[in-house]
């Protein structure tokens, strides 16, 4: 939640203390164990569907694989960062707008089940 309400308000206080920059790097940590979850999550959760439950099998892969390219597009970003700060604004953009709903439905796929 606080990835979406930062990357939406962000640029309403870019001359402020903290600035943005300041608190992405805080939430990069949290990110950073969000994403490790969410990929040990969506693992558990492909290995817990039935063989014979076929669009089970196809939705647990695709979230599954989604965390995971989404985490290394995060981790390149991210160490990218902390090294030279060489990161890339418009994959940052990307990485956040595509992290709160792979959150979200995997947060409301543990709350049912």
């Amino acid at each position: 939640m606080a990835v979406a309400v930062q990357f939406v308000l962000e640029s309403t206080y870019a001359s402020a203390s903290p600035t943005p920059a300041q608190v992405w790097r805080v939430l990069d940590w949290f990110s950073l164990a969000g994403f490790a979850l969410c990929c040990i999550f969506n693992f558990a959760y492909m290995r817990a569907i039935a063989e014979d439950d076929v669009w089970g099998r196809i939705a647990s892969s695709v979230a599954f694989y989604a965390s995971v390219v989404l985490t290394l597009a995060f981790i390149h970003n991210f160490v990218a960062s902390l090294a030279s700060g060489s990161d890339d604004i418009l994959f940052w953009k990307f990485i956040n707008a595509a992290q709160v709903p792979l959150f979200v439905a995997t947060g409301a796929r543990l709350y049912r089940d």
